[in-house]
């Protein structure tokens, strides 16, 4: 979410080659535009087996820094770890590496609470899944691919509660400008969820 590659550190990132603001991979790669298509290549590939087999869990943090570590493990090796530093994109500042753990903490005790979200039904159940997904967005655990195992998530989890989500079916500017927006007021993000899901199982 956020855009991609627009990543903003107060100082030189740790993450990044020396005097580049380009990711240090395990591609060896130090060409932003070549490593922004070689992940885009890879992750896709770990995006579509996902659909076919779901990483399972509990919905808990093990479970998202799993789902990420899955994406960009092959690429990057902070995949499934907290960042170590503060970032921002665009006008969004995202919480400092100290509070990570108490802010994911938050919103998997949420969950957790709803009962994976079960207690809830139709627009409430929406409600509660904006809700979950602003809070992990502006957390932003990752140094990259925040959106991407976010959204995983999210689908993962609509799909516990007999909804199957589609984030083709919404175009990808409305998604981000809703992610932004989410910053401020998280039913932003309940127009999109609505849009990309299919109810598969009476609730």
């Amino acid at each position: 979410m956020f855009g991609k590659y627009d990543v903003y550190t107060t100082v030189e990132s740790v993450y990044c080659y020396r005097g580049t603001k380009i990711l240090r991979n395990k591609l060896g790669i130090k060409d932003e535009s070549t490593l922004k298509a070689a992940e885009n290549e890879i992750v896709s590939v770990k995006q579509y087996s996902l659909l076919i087999n779901p990483i399972k869990g509990r919905f808990t943090k093990n479970h998202l820094y799993s789902i990420h570590r899955y994406l960009f493990g092959d690429i990057y090796s902070f995949a499934g770890h907290t960042r170590l530093e503060q970032i921002s994109k665009g006008n969004t500042t995202f919480y400092p590496p100290a509070v990570i753990d108490k802010e994911l903490k938050k919103a998997f005790d949420y969950i957790k609470s709803c009962h994976r979200l079960t207690d809830f039904k139709d627009k409430e159940f929406f409600d509660a899944l904006a809700r979950v997904m602003a809070e992990l967005n502006f957390t932003h655990p990752f140094r990259e691919g925040n959106g991407r195992a976010i959204r995983e998530f999210i689908r993962v989890l609509a799909l516990h509660n007999g909804y199957m989500i589609d984030w083709s079916l919404a175009n990808h500017n409305d998604i981000l400008e809703a992610s932004v927006l989410s910053v401020d007021d998280y039913r932003a993000l309940i127009p999109i969820l609505v849009e990309v899901s299919k109810k598969t199982i009476d609730k």
